[in-house]
């Protein structure tokens, strides 16, 4: 209800700023443009008081008075004031409210009905009664119409019918009406009074191009229009004022759109005839219909009008684009009242209903980095929980063995992350040892504390964090601590034992304080379900997926009979099987054998950025397949798929591409060198034997293409170009 209410308001401030600036510019524009833009302009106005849409633009923000400074900060003391609390273990006990007590200090804090409740069913019930006076007044008014109905007589059917051309449009008589006037939505009807006044011809001509031409342009949707905004914004009299000057401006650009077809002689006939009709008014008000002569107070200045009609100019109508373009711009900004309200209200802790978590793009950033399998692309976090000296050789995902939770370490109400391996699996974890904790500061996720295989870190059921170090070199020193965001370091040392120093009771102490730690429920990270991992039956499968860990690809080894289901995580160990270095440096996407579809090349390094490969990723009938290549190809990789290969001993290098076959892939040699020891007697150029002089011209050539980018492997970027 806040919302629609804040909302509402936003419009209508914005609806009345675009409103007054129209109205400044009225005395500007009255004698030099058309009236029809005037009468147009008005729907730019509409536009901002009833869609909700817009850039935002924010008031200024006043000046916070000191009385309200201080009652915040007093009330963010008492959530959490350090000397009601006595100095007692982190993670102690805290005593807490009875259910009842709480539920009874709710209702007393939080009213029922509040302002803002109040306040959006007052607008909602002048809403309604506004809108629903308007339909009621239509409504009587069209059925007593229908019960006095007659036709028309036939001189005024016969110009009727010439003039009317393909409007779709009836004409009637009746007794209830008059002046003539257009009514009705979807069949609209054009209504003479029954009792009409002796009118010459070349009058009632006029009359009728009139009511024509407020049929032809759809006044009636545009006065509905102006219903519905005033019905909403009922509370602001400058829209009712608008609704009153949208309705003059409409009649004065019909008599304009009239007056364009007259002669100056029918012109007077045309002023005279609304003096006639003036007087015979009889339109209840709040009837939505168009109207020869709506109001006698605006008679002056349709009169006014008809004297001082003359043709516009083309500076009148570059005047108009200009203006036009202005208001166009001014009403597609909307006021942002939602966050000011937003700014003014107390500032929340972490972990409150409705607040998004603050540790979601760092687990986001750990997934990513478990998935890919790249830790040296993600030095800020511990090296413990993203390539663990354990998994070096295990090409497995570390999705499923490493989980995170959250857990108030201090007691301060606000949570913190905690990061670990699942299972017992490796050193009897049974899911207890901590090898991340992150902690709010100012809102954002701070890595407090990082452990590793010989630094490590327990919860302990007293609420005190442990810690056990050891150097390898027969030294091990265990620490007690108090984890406190408020210090430096975020923990504060309550007791340290160390062996050999203090001898076995230190063995005996920190053991038992490492036995003390609490089995954390650790929430794993998701591994893909079969079905997202596996192409047997899938009929479409994406690089994407396959890049990110959610899938597998087909992987064709060299002379082998069947490709194999392989994992992203598994591809450096296809290239090094025992080097814990080797990883997917950077990755290419582009069209390798300029079929229409795109490939994608990986690029795997070992030590140094040295030896590795590529592994070229093919699409074919719906699944990906995998595809080795020797690291002495795809070098200076271009765009139109063409790349630099050599061989080591040096008999020969060139320029090739990819020609893929049923089972892989084979290299079209398009530009050789061929000899011993990188010198060369014999040069091919498409398979054509040539000079050496036009194998130099070639590589000329093929130098001057422009180079594929290459990227390096990350969760954006793979989004981003593929």
């Amino acid at each position: 209800m806040k919302g629609v209410l804040l909302t509402i308001l936003s419009l209508s401030l914005s609806g009345s700023l675009l409103c007054a600036l129209l109205l400044a510019l009225r005395p500007l524009i009255r004698h030099r443009l058309p009236k029809a833009v005037s009468y147009y302009a008005w729907l730019l106005v509409l536009f901002r008081l009833l869609v909700p849409v817009g850039y935002g633009v924010s008031l200024p923000e006043p000046p916070q008075p000191v009385l309200d400074t201080m009652q915040q900060q007093d009330a963010l003391l008492h959530q959490a004031d350090p000397m009601e609390q006595e100095h007692s273990p982190a993670g102690a006990a805290v005593p807490e409210e009875h259910p009842a007590e709480t539920d009874q200090k709710t209702e007393e804090l939080e009213p029922v009905f509040s302002l803002f409740d109040a306040l959006f069913f007052l607008w909602l019930v002048g809403t309604v009664v506004s809108l629903g006076w308007h339909i009621a007044a239509y409504v009587a008014f069209s059925g007593r119409l229908k019960r006095s109905l007659a036709p028309p007589r036939a001189e005024e059917l016969a110009l009727f019918e010439c003039l009317k051309g393909k409007t779709r449009v009836r004409l009637v008589c009746s007794s209830q009406v008059d002046t003539p006037m257009l009514m009705g939505l979807l069949h609209p009807v054009i209504v003479l009074p029954q009792n009409s006044p002796t009118l010459s011809e070349a009058e009632w001509s006029a009359a009728l191009r009139h009511e024509l031409t407020h049929c032809k342009r759809g006044d009636l949707f545009y006065k509905w229009l102006i219903v519905l905004a005033t019905a909403l914004h009922w509370f602001n009299p400058l829209v009712h004022w608008m609704g009153q000057q949208i309705a003059l401006d409409c009649e004065l650009s019909c008599d304009e759109a009239v007056l364009s077809a007259l002669t100056p002689e029918e012109r007077m006939g045309y002023g005279e005839l609304l003096l006639a009709l003036a007087a015979r008014r009889r339109l209840p008000t709040g009837v939505t219909a168009t109207t020869l002569c709506e109001e006698k107070r605006q008679l002056k200045a349709r009169l006014q009008g008809i004297l001082g009609y003359r043709k516009p100019t083309r500076a009148a109508l570059c005047l108009t684009l200009i203006l036009v373009l202005g208001l166009t711009c001014c009403a597609c900004g909307v006021l942002d009242l939602t966050g000011q309200t937003a700014s003014s209200t107390l500032p929340t802790s972490a972990g409150e209903a409705g607040e998004e978590d603050p540790y979601e793009a760092i687990l986001a950033r750990y997934e990513e980095a478990l998935a890919l399998r790249q830790p040296d692309d993600y030095p800020d976090l511990p090296n413990a929980m993203t390539n663990p000296y354990w998994a070096w050789g295990d090409t497995d995902s570390l999705l499923d063995r490493t989980g995170y939770a959250q857990m108030d370490l201090n007691g301060d109400g606000v949570e913190e992350l905690l990061l670990g391996w699942t299972g017992g699996e490796f050193w009897n974890l049974d899911e207890g040892y901590v090898f991340a904790v992150y902690t709010l500061v100012d809102g954002q996720p701070v890595l407090a504390v990082e452990g590793w295989e010989r630094s490590l870190y327990v919860v302990g059921t007293d609420g005190f964090l442990y810690h056990q170090g050891s150097s390898g070199a027969g030294r091990t020193e265990w620490y007690k601590y108090r984890f406190d965001p408020k210090m430096e370091g975020y923990l504060e040392t309550v007791e340290q034992v160390s062996e050999p120093e203090d001898g076995q009771d230190a063995v005996t102490v920190g053991e038992g304080w490492m036995a003390s730690g609490m089995s954390i429920p650790y929430t794993p990270f998701a591994l893909p379900t079969e079905e997202e991992s596996s192409y047997q039956d899938e009929e479409e499968s994406s690089y994407q997926d396959v890049l990110v860990g959610n899938a597998t690809f087909l992987y064709w080894a060299e002379d082998a009979e069947e490709p194999v289901s392989k994992s992203i995580a598994e591809v450096p160990a296809l290239f090094s099987p025992d080097s814990p270095y080797a990883e997917i440096y950077q990755f290419a996407v582009l069209d390798l054998n300029a079929d229409g579809t795109e490939e994608v090349v990986l690029w795997i390094t070992d030590v140094g950025n040295d030896m590795g490969g590529y592994l070229i990723l093919h699409k074919k009938d719906g699944m990906v397949y995998g595809f080795p290549s020797h690291w002495r190809t795809f070098w200076d990789l271009k765009t139109d798929g063409t790349f630099t290969y050599s061989y080591s001993a040096g008999f020969e290098d060139g320029v090739a591409a990819i020609r893929f076959t049923e089972t892989g892939y084979e290299m079209d040699r398009l530009i050789r060198g061929m000899g011993e020891q990188y010198v060369f007697h014999t040069f091919e150029v498409n398979h054509q034997p040539v000079s050496q002089a036009e194998y130099e011209a070639a590589w000329e050539a093929q130098d001057r293409k422009p180079d594929a980018p290459w990227y390096e492997l990350t969760l954006d970027n793979i989004k981003k170009f593929i």
